[in-house]
């Protein structure tokens, strides 16, 4: 924004006027006011592109209207009026996409490289680009390093170079950008394989749309079975395991990893927790095991006769 540039994206901004507040979204900028001062520039969400209306003396023909719509480029020169010093500026025009405001660049300003993703641009490219128009180029490399093909155009809000591709080629790289969000679901990826269990297409569909899953055969740090019920925490960014199915009794739904069978295991093999029960076992519970066997009570109370005999040695031992 200090070179000039609006904010990436829109942002939530109250203005207050005394007896109206306005909410809104909005992207904003520095721009220099008729003094010479910086002020802050509010670029508000606009319903649709406002075409039918002179900018900045210029009046839309049916062309430029047509062009504008589809790519969100005027595709020529003409010149906007400075209406501070009534000069007469050859000019680019584009839409900002994000706010459907229009926007102008001077077309002196307008800087072409000599190559574009590893394709050298010719003079007869660079003056058909310099008007305006855009190029088609071929056998492109992207940062993924992967041949791609475009038509190339200027941009007056961008104030550089961006690559149009047709409705098809637009359509699957939304598709491709929705992929990638869903995947991240804001930012808590989705697995493919869970504590173990392998997901469904289904199961990782219906977490990316924050439906709640239920996963059976979890394994805890020490190998054993578990069931839980998974769903995304956006807030937290990570996964979380509840006993309960939270959309269906939000109230029972205390954050925990397994179901109440397992319990006891999770709390004994992951958590290192114990109770009376689990005390001095020395081994990881069983599936579903909340209570030791015969043999590992027979065990504990080893320990325990070996500890109790051992107790007057060592109170034996000490220093007063």
């Amino acid at each position: 924004m200090l070179r000039g540039y609006k904010s990436p994206s829109t942002l939530p901004i109250e203005a207050n006027f005394g007896s109206m507040v306005m909410k809104t979204d909005a992207r904003l900028s520095f721009r220099p006011d008729s003094e010479g001062n910086v002020v802050l520039a509010i670029h508000g969400i606009r319903k649709e592109p406002e075409l039918d209306r002179p900018f900045f003396g210029h009046q839309f023909t049916d062309d430029d209207k047509k062009n504008l719509r589809e790519t969100g480029n005027m595709g020529r020169i003409v010149d906007v009026k400075n209406y501070r010093t009534g000069e007469l500026v050859p000019s680019f025009i584009s839409i900002d996409k994000q706010t459907n405001e229009l926007v102008s660049m001077k077309a002196s300003s307008l800087r072409l490289p000599d190559e574009i993703k590893g394709v050298k641009l010719d003079e007869k490219q660079k003056a058909v680009l310099m008007e305006g128009k855009a190029v088609f180029l071929e056998n492109m490399i992207s940062a993924k390093n992967k041949q791609f093909s475009a038509f190339v155009q200027v941009n007056a809000e961008k104030r550089s170079l961006e690559f149009i591709f047709s409705e098809k080629e637009q359509k699957q790289i939304q598709q491709q950008g929705q992929q990638q969000r869903n995947d991240q679901s804001e930012g808590v990826r989705i697995p493919k394989s869970l504590a173990g269990v392998e997901l469904s297409d289904k199961q990782q569909a219906d977490l990316r749309a924050d439906k709640t899953i239920y996963v059976k055969g979890l394994k805890d740090k020490e190998g054993q079975e578990y069931n839980a019920y998974v769903k995304v925490n956006h807030e937290k960014g990570k996964l979380d395991f509840y006993k309960f199915n939270p959309d269906k009794a939000k109230e029972k739904a205390k954050e925990i990893t397994p179901t109440n069978e397992h319990k006891t295991q999770v709390a004994v093999n992951s958590e290192g927790k114990t109770n009376e029960a689990t005390k001095n076992l020395g081994e990881p519970l069983k599936k579903a095991q909340n209570q030791p066997t015969e043999k590992q009570v027979e065990k504990q109370e080893k320990v325990k006769e070996y500890k109790q005999a051992e107790a007057p040695k060592r109170s034996k031992n000490r220093r007063m």
